[in-house]
């Protein structure tokens, strides 16, 4: 076993067997290493705080997967900004897709979970374009009337497409139909 790294365990000979003092060691080259809490505690706060450099500055998607995961995650955390950022300017319906997110961050709490049931890549090799049918599954609850849940599910037609930016490669979503699927929750 080697042991390497700033928070690496004091190599300290035991002859005891099983714990000592709560530490677990293990038999490595003839001696025992001893890992004290301190020790793990170090290496947890390492591990906890790479995982937060990499969630606060996100680098750029490896794949249209990843992307359609993060655009389900920003609806369901009600982040409309986020959200739209996935879905490219140019896409037919943009300002209306930017309203209803809105809208929807505003008056509900949602739940959102969208799995690709079929993708197809575009024939050209050098596009980095996937069309893909979608089960769209949300579930909305009104902020202002506690009683007010509604469930939709469809099965929506997204094209996805890689763009090349300074932070690398994106993928954002360039058609999205029907719209219906991101309109406000219709309040009787």
């Amino acid at each position: 076993m080697r042991i390497t790294g700033p928070s690496s365990p004091r190599r300290t000979p035991e002859r005891a067997k099983g714990r000592v003092c709560g530490a677990r060691t293990t038999q490595a080259e003839g001696l025992r290493y001893k890992a004290g809490m301190r020790d793990l505690g170090a290496c947890l706060a390492c591990v906890l705080l790479a995982g937060l450099a990499l969630a606060a500055a996100p680098g750029p998607e490896t794949s249209y997967t990843t992307a359609m995961a993060r655009f389900a995650a920003f609806i369901s955390d009600g982040e409309p900004v986020g959200a739209l950022e996935a879905v490219d300017k140019s896409t037919k319906g943009y300002g209306a897709i930017g309203e209803d997110l809105q809208a929807l961050a505003a008056q509900t709490e949602v739940l959102c979970s969208i799995d690709i049931v079929e993708d197809k890549e575009a024939v050209d090799d050098g596009s980095d374009v996937h069309h893909l049918d979608v089960d769209w599954y949300m579930v909305l609850k009104s902020r202002t009337d506690a009683g007010l849940v509604e469930r939709r599910r469809k099965r929506v037609a997204v094209t996805i497409q890689r763009f090349s930016v300074k932070s690398g490669p994106v993928w954002r979503i360039v058609s999205l139909a029907p719209l219906d699927i991101l309109a406000p929750i219709a309040i009787r």
